[in-house]
């Protein structure tokens, strides 16, 4: 047989459309000797599946029990972890001895840099409160003198607008020069209006 036939049918056989005959064929084909060198991949996959057929036969009744497995409803399997009951119970201990070792820690015992006396403590706010307003005023310094040299600029700039202005005038009478111009070259326009003879 042509290897463009035996191609059509391997690639049917892989799609799942051949009957048992063309199966069987395809066996036949590949289990001679003389193989083209192009099938020689799928020579030893035909030689694989014949050898596992052989020690895996499936039965008569195989396609009865695939079926009768598919129709069968099955109710999902509700299985119990016992490792995610585990795991919870630990995370409760831990979480049990946690609240315990806080609440019968040594009452005594005082963070460094804190203070039991409420006069003291609220010194200590005061002074590091005023540290930060000084710091804060010395960063808005070099802000608050260039707002007010912005606003100098914004006070120049409006004078700039009331000569704008002021020269609105001088304007009309650079148009009125332009009106002469055009006036005086009409006027060395020659125009004959005599009337023409018959």
């Amino acid at each position: 047989m042509e290897p463009k036939k035996i191609k059509t049918l391997l690639e049917r056989f892989y799609a799942g459309e051949t009957n048992r005959k063309e199966e069987i064929f395809l066996q036949e084909f590949f289990s001679q000797p003389d193989v083209p060198e192009a099938l020689s991949a799928e020579k030893e996959h035909f030689r694989l599946l014949m050898q596992w057929q052989s020690d895996n036969p499936l039965g008569e009744s195989f396609d009865s029990q695939i079926m009768e497995m598919i129709s069968t409803p099955h109710a999902p399997e509700r299985r119990f972890n016992s490792w995610y009951a585990l795991a919870g119970v630990a995370a409760s201990i831990l979480l049990v001895l946690a609240l315990w070792m806080g609440n019968h820690q040594n009452k005594e015992s005082i963070l460094p840099g804190t203070t039991n006396n409420p006069a003291l403590a609220y010194v200590q706010v005061r002074t590091a409160l005023q540290m930060v307003s000084g710091t804060l005023n010395e960063g808005m310094s070099p802000a608050a003198k260039a707002a007010t040299e912005i606003t100098s600029a914004m006070e120049k700039a409006s004078e700039i607008g009331a000569m704008g202005a002021a020269v609105k005038p001088v304007r009309k009478l650079s148009e009125m020069e332009r009106a002469r111009q055009l006036m005086e070259s009409l006027n060395s326009v020659y125009v004959n209006l005599e009337p023409i003879k018959k």
